[in-house]
């Protein structure tokens, strides 16, 4: 059984993308995720579980459950997640040229939605390594639980 951990919980069927940070805990009956700041629980029990699998080269842990015949997805991400929402044009530093960034080629270069996409996959991909096996233990519990409580895995 995995120990509990510290993960950074984003609610990816809301409009919100904020990540909040807190602890992992496997119950009997529930996966919890344990807010570090406000102490606030949310629980996910097996019942309303669809499925829990890792994210190939991330090191997140993506949860689908089914709440009111809606599936909604949660990833656990297992180390502190990149900025999801790209910088507003205007909040980098500049040097002068409006609003685009420093450097020797920053009068060239814009900070677009695709660089910074490009960015978020190559940190995730560092990030991912030495979690992939304790992703792959949650992961594997969490369809172990559901396969005896009868539900989908």
């Amino acid at each position: 059984m995995p120990e509990s951990t510290t993960v950074w919980m984003v609610r990816l069927d809301r409009g919100s993308v904020d990540d909040v940070r807190g602890e992992l805990i496997l119950e009997d009956d529930a996966v919890v995720f344990v807010e570090a700041k406000t102490g606030g629980e949310h629980r996910f029990p097996f019942a309303e579980v669809g499925r829990a699998r890792r994210v190939r080269g991330s090191p997140i842990l993506m949860l689908t459950q089914k709440r009111e015949g809606k599936p909604q997805r949660i990833a656990f991400y297992f180390s502190q997640p990149p900025p999801l929402k790209p910088p507003e044009p205007g909040s980098l530093p500049t040097a002068g040229l409006g609003t685009r960034p420093m450097g020797a080629f920053g009068a060239f270069r814009r900070t677009t939605k695709r660089r910074h996409m490009k960015t978020n996959i190559g940190y995730l991909t560092m990030a991912n390594t030495g979690k992939r096996e304790e992703i792959q233990e949650w992961a594997a519990e969490i369809g172990r639980r559901l396969a005896s409580a009868g539900g989908k895995d």
